[in-house]
């Protein structure tokens, strides 16, 4: 870790993202979003950058079921993705990552939907604003075959504001056009 003078400053889209939606450049539909929708705070972001709020103002917003996971912030399991787990494929590391180390983030997402998990036709949607985030959720829903039992999903937090966009005609997310 470089500290003082010689350390490179790291930036976050979530900033901007916010900027864009506090000034009212873009015009929203919140409900658009009108299903359960939970956020999985990133390490890199949340713990390393000290990004906590941008996103869930952001959420606030543009997706009246946000709820929040417990525990969540700085205190938000790990999804088992970080640094670069979440592309690793040697021999049974994906079933290591699955059955160990994102079995508790699992069960997170599992406890944040409680009230709807059992009802099939409502959408659920896991929000990961990092890729490696979102590609362990992906493999995690599919080895737990979440998608098909519960209909929980999972993306970004940009498709989500993408998907509440006044302007657009047909939804964004694949899982509501269908």
């Amino acid at each position: 870790m470089i500290y003082g003078e010689d350390k490179i400053p790291v930036e976050s889209f979530l900033p901007i993202m916010l900027d864009l939606v506090r000034s009212k450049r873009l015009k929203f539909d919140p409900g658009k979003n009108n299903f359960p929708i939970t956020l999985h705070d990133p390490c890199n972001m949340v713990r390393q950058m000290g990004i906590v709020q941008p996103q869930r103002e952001i959420l606030k917003v543009i997706a009246p079921q946000f709820r929040e996971m417990t525990p969540h912030g700085v205190d938000n399991y790990c999804c088992g993705g970080g640094s670069g787990f979440a592309i690793m494929t040697s021999p049974n590391f994906p079933q290591f990552r699955n059955k160990v180390s994102a079995r508790m983030k699992f069960d997170q997402i599992l406890r944040a939907f409680a009230d709807t998990i059992a009802v099939s036709s409502v959408p659920k949607y896991v929000c990961a604003p990092c890729s490696n985030c979102k590609g362990t959720i992906r493999e995690l829903l599919k080895y737990y075959q979440a998608t098909a039992k519960f209909n929980v999903q999972y993306g970004g937090l940009v498709e989500l504001m993408v998907n509440a966009l006044v302007s657009l005609d047909k939804p964004y997310l694949e899982f509501l056009a269908e």
